[in-house]
């Protein structure tokens, strides 16, 4: 009984279970299902984050706006009361003033100090408001005295601006002088042909801005800061921080030149949102700061529940995949418990159950069984057939009669003194003779093949004299590469014996050509002798295509033997190709793989 191994398959399949059908259905199926899904969670996730971040960033708007709101409501106010500028009382006081009659002016100080007292009570949050002179003269709710305007940055910003920029303008913080921490407003007063006589003005106590701001909260720990023009802190929540820099809160310089804006920034352990906005009556900066774990926290707990759901849909799935799994793959069990007994038995066939795709794949597995049954008995026969050939070709390889007359030629030479042909001569034959036997090896280089047959052709050619000549162009370029040994002789002693000694008259030539075309290489022997009849051409290639009489074999045994140790060595797309024509000669073409040097 012939036993043939197809392939491992028992040994393969207890080694890895990883590698069955139903792992990798099981696997793909899981995969399949879960990598959807991580994507629409992936994608589900960042939308509602982004959703998130949008409501965020509006409730942070809606807040700063709030407080701008508030903010602007009360300048607002402030600014009304500051159209009192342009009372008569104020203008005569500031005229008088200016005219240095003090006198005159006294009648006035005190509707003056009645009516900027007035004002004062309106809020409780207003410390001072108070007149103040281009000459310096001051009237505030706590009496008269002199300004030096040149240091008064209120005071100087109104001077320097014209009737069409006739605006309001917000100082501070500063301290006051009585220590305490204020912002001022102010407005420009001018004459009767707008000339700048003085200013009007009303400090406001920066507890204001706590109150404004103290009530307004982002979340559970968010709070917002104002910031003036020079990135001082003019209110937060925390007193002890009021008077430093943002860039010192921070720790980052460049937070003072923030802009208007929505971002994130590290400030102390944790990421917080910042939302800028500008007060643009005083050129401030609302800044609301939220923590940013503390508004994703939402999506932490949605984050959670969504890996809680995938995972119990893994379990689901893998569970359904499993019972799928088993359902589908168990025909391919039988099927592959069937393929491991014919591993064993080639004589074993397959018991189909099913008419569907395994079914079908164990009727073709029986078909492959009987066609390797086959094959193996073809091939059986050609390795007799190999064998035998072999056995042959080894046998020709030396001609007994050939070496007779080599040797009763060296003995004539040796008659007439002729030793250096001699020598020459059985140099010629020791070379060929070793080619021939080359060790046993059956592969050869171009070169020792090209020397064996240019040996052999000394040798026939010294034996029948000048009856033919030679010649021998190989490409210098394929000498190195390998070839089958002996394949040239046996047809260069067909055209000798065959072809140019069949001539009446001297003049016969023997050419040799080798030469590679792309990865293929070809030798060609052609002679100008008599040439074959057309029917035993006919019969010749019959001989080697392997459709012949067993006479036939035995007579073209050297064409036969040199075309079938190529087929049987590189496949049917290789071999012996012969064409001749009669009176003018025979051209035998050998078609050969590139085979690459070897060591």
């Amino acid at each position: 009984m012939i036993h043939f191994n197809l392939l491992p398959l028992h040994s393969k399949i207890k080694a890895s279970r990883l590698g069955s059908i139903r792992s990798k259905f099981i696997l793909s199926f899981i995969v399949l299902s879960i990598i959807p899904m991580i994507i629409l969670a992936f994608f589900s996730y960042h939308t509602y984050l982004d959703i998130l971040q949008g409501n965020v960033q509006s409730y942070s708007y809606e807040v700063i706006d709030r407080v701008e709101r508030n903010l602007e409501i009360y300048i607002s106010d402030l600014d009304r009361a500051l159209e009192l500028r342009n009372d008569y009382y104020n203008l005569q006081f500031i005229k008088l003033s200016l005219a240095g009659d003090i006198e005159g002016n006294r009648k006035f100080t005190f509707r003056l100090w009645e009516n900027l007292n007035n004002i004062k009570a309106l809020k409780t949050d207003l410390r001072d408001v108070s007149i103040t002179t281009l000459n310096g003269v001051t009237v505030s709710c706590y009496g008269v005295f002199h300004t030096d305007v040149s240091q008064n940055e209120l005071f100087q910003t109104l001077a320097n601006r014209t009737m069409k920029e006739d605006q309001m303008v917000i100082w501070g913080p500063h301290s006051d002088w009585l220590g305490g921490k204020v912002f001022s407003v102010g407005r420009a007063i001018r004459g009767d042909y707008d000339n700048f006589l003085g200013i009007m003005s009303i400090d406001v106590d920066v507890e204001l801005l706590n109150q404004i701001c103290r009530n307004i909260t982002l979340g559970k720990t968010g709070y917002v800061m104002l910031v003036d023009d020079d990135g001082q802190i003019i209110y937060h929540p925390k007193s002890e921080l009021i008077g430093k820099t943002l860039g010192f809160l921070l720790g980052d310089p460049t937070a003072n030149r923030w802009k208007s804006g929505f971002f994130t920034t590290k400030l102390g352990p944790e990421d917080q949102v910042i939302t800028v906005k500008t007060f643009t009556a005083a050129n401030w900066k609302i800044i609301g700061v939220s923590n940013k774990a503390e508004l994703t926290s939402e999506m932490q707990r949605i984050t959670g529940l969504s890996l809680g759901l995938i995972v119990v849909t893994i379990i689901m799935l893998t569970l359904a995949a499993i019972f799928l799994a088993g359902l589908l793959t168990k025909p391919i069990t039988e099927l592959q418990h069937s393929m491991q007994k014919a591993s064993e038995d080639l004589n074993t066939n397959v018991h189909v159950y099913t008419h569907d795709e395994i079914g079908q794949l164990g009727e073709s597995f029986n078909q492959m069984l009987a066609r390797i049954r086959q094959l193996m008995e073809q091939n059986v026969q050609e390795q007799k057939k190999l064998r035998q050939t072999e056995m042959i070709a080894l046998q020709e390889q030396i001609k007994p009669h050939f070496i007779y007359n080599t040797l009763d030629l060296i003995i004539g030479l040796l008659e007439t003194q002729r030793n250096e042909e001699v020598v020459t001569m059985v140099e010629a034959l020791g070379v060929f003779f070793r080619t021939s036997l080359s060790h046993g090896h059956e592969y050869i280089s171009i070169r020792e093949e090209t020397e064996h047959v240019r040996n052999y052709l000394y040798i026939q050619r010294f034996r029948h004299g000048d009856k033919y000549d030679y010649q021998i162009d190989v490409q210098e370029d394929i000498l190195t590469y390998k070839t089958l040994k002996l394949i040239l002789q046996p047809l260069v002693e067909n055209a000798i014996y065959h072809g140019v000694r069949e001539l009446e008259q001297p003049g016969g030539l023997i050419t040799i050509r080798g030469y590679n075309a792309g990865d293929q290489v070809y030798f060609e022997v052609i002679d100008n002798g008599k040439g074959i009849p057309e029917e035993l051409l006919g019969e010749i290639r019959q001989c080697l295509e392997g459709n012949s009489t067993p006479q036939a074999e035995s007579k073209f045994f050297g064409l036969r033997n040199v075309n079938e140790r190529i087929v049987l060595a590189f496949g049917k797309e290789f071999g012996l190709v012969i064409e001749s024509q009669l009176g003018v000669g025979t051209r035998m073409l050998v078609h050969l793989p590139l085979i690459q040097k070897q060591d």
